[in-house]
């Protein structure tokens, strides 16, 4: 581990999961979208409660509208909450008439569609992980979630082996705060007995990650694979994951 800051011993990195950690492709995101409506439907009609497949996709969009209204004001919702906000939308009192053992299998067709789908590390991202978690540095996950909630997101890590390298994976659904909320970077390094002043954050985005770890009291790193800019408030850019751990050692 290096000395950073301040003299302040860097002992925790923590990662963002979407375009970070692991990178995902609109295409991706729409064979989930498919699959999850597809599934729902499913279950609905084996259960007697049909919704048209174009009402579920309104209700989806609907959805999707009032959430990205609740994620503005940085906060989130347990994905059951998430679930039954759904099937409002696609039919009033559906969730309420639907028997506890049916609404879960709804919610499991529609939270599970990333592991037929799944995204795929980035560039050195699997490379960087193991050998900063072999170098002796606390790793953690700090991420917002969408409609796949860190239950799977888990398991995504798990399924590159990448899972036991993270002491704390904290995600907005469980905590019910989101990026930019500095109390969601502080609350992770809380719970993995790190001070901010000692940790650095790596993430994607120049508002949700490196603004927000920044108002935790945190170094940040703006991971750029796309060609784009990195952010002027950053602590370092970094364009390749695989250079992370020497890019750690920068930060002086």
């Amino acid at each position: 581990m290096g000395l950073g800051r301040r003299g302040r011993v860097i002992q925790a990195v923590t990662f963002d999961f979407w375009q970070t950690l692991m990178a995902d492709t609109p295409e991706n995101l729409t064979r989930a979208t498919a699959l999850r409506i597809e599934g729902v439907n499913t279950v609905l009609a084996r259960s007697g409660q049909p919704v048209k497949t174009e009402g579920l996709k309104a209700a989806y969009e609907a959805c999707g509208h009032r959430l990205r209204r609740i994620w503005q004001e940085h906060r989130d919702l347990p994905y059951r909450e998430q679930v039954a906000i759904f099937l409002e939308a696609g039919a009033p009192g559906l969730a309420g008439r639907l028997a506890p053992e049916i609404f879960e299998e709804v919610v499991q067709a529609y939270i599970t569609p990333v592991l037929s789908s799944p995204p795929a590390p980035s560039p050195g991202a699997v490379e960087a992980v193991n050998a900063l978690a072999n170098q002796g540095f606390v790793l953690c996950v700090v991420s917002n979630t969408g409609r796949t909630p860190g239950v799977m997101l888990r398991q995504v890590l798990a399924r590159f082996r990448l899972l036991d390298r993270f002491r704390v994976t904290s995600f907005s659904d469980e905590l019910g705060i989101r990026k930019p909320n500095p109390e969601i970077f502080r609350t992770t390094l809380a719970r993995a007995g790190v001070d901010p002043a000692c940790a650095v954050h790596v993430g994607d985005s120049p508002e949700d990650d490196i603004a927000g770890a920044r108002a935790a009291g945190m170094r940040a790193i703006h991971f750029v694979a796309d060609g784009q800019p990195g952010s002027e408030a950053a602590d370092l850019v970094l364009r390749d994951l695989a250079g992370l751990p020497d890019a750690l050692a920068r930060l002086l």
